[in-house]
């Protein structure tokens, strides 16, 4: 792998959501890093606590500042996309579909801290999981709801990636990775959990599904910092042509 390089970092914050930068701020700070692409990715409206506020109102805010960015031509190329959740059994997202086409890249996330779309997905999923967070408490209805609703996900909507599957939600790996390469998805080594997330790379690898190593970073000094991850693909094996934002020098994806 030591012809290869990471190009792209698609999954950052910003202060819309819980990060601690601008726009501008995480694209000087890929441009430091050499990257060609950032992504902006902030999170959706139901992430209790810390996701965008006025959705549309905003995610118009930040498409103005993308493409001023990107007027400049100066890279890197910025790109907006948006960490969805998923907020029922049946794999609905938090944003519309019109609003998720408007989108360079769609992320979904099955976080624990979430609001639901009904009550019933609330006491079934979203708060057994946040108990299952903090507790050694496991069930194995549970895991089978946890990985339907995301494989639903996955085939209802044009996901670009799964963000850090398995990360303190139990999940059946194997069949997620399943529908994802029918799907054409991929999942992320996440740079901020590597030591948590080893298993499921290592689990997910035979079936053929495409990774991308990303920092989510929450500050700008985050922002383009994929060792951790880069070195977790090469210490399980993983071949480099099956991360995408990975390029042999000289070449370019």
């Amino acid at each position: 792998m030591q012809d290869w390089s990471l190009f792209a970092d698609w999954h950052t914050h910003t202060h819309f959501s819980d990060g601690t930068g601008s726009i501008r701020a995480n694209a000087l700070a890929g441009q430091a890093r050499g990257l060609r692409e950032v992504a902006i990715t902030d999170h959706a409206p139901a992430s209790l606590r810390v996701g965008i506020k006025n959705p549309l109102a905003t995610i118009r805010q930040m498409r103005a500042e993308v493409d001023a960015w990107n007027a400049k031509g100066q890279g890197p190329q910025l790109l907006l996309g948006v960490e969805t959740n998923l907020i029922s059994r049946q794999g609905d997202l938090d944003l519309p579909a019109k609003v998720l086409k408007q989108m360079d890249m769609v992320i979904v996330s099955l976080h624990p801290l979430v609001k639901p779309l009904t009550w019933r997905d609330g006491a079934t999923m979203l708060l057994p999981n946040a108990i299952q967070r903090f507790t050694r408490w496991r069930s194995r209805k549970l895991r089978n709801i946890n990985t339907k609703a995301m494989v639903e996900a996955v085939y209802r909507h044009p996901v670009s990636f799964v963000a850090h599957p398995g990360l303190w939600i139990d999940i059946d790996t194997e069949e997620l990775a399943r529908a994802c390469v029918r799907r054409n998805t991929a999942l992320e080594i996440n740079c901020q959990h590597t030591d948590i997330l080893a298993d499921y790379v290592r689990v997910a690898m035979p079936t053929g599904v495409d990774f991308v190593i990303n920092s989510d970073a929450h500050s700008p000094s985050q922002v383009g910092r994929l060792e951790a991850g880069w070195r977790l693909a090469q210490k399980l094996g993983l071949p480099p042509e099956r991360i995408r934002n990975a390029e042999q020098r000289g070449e370019k994806r």
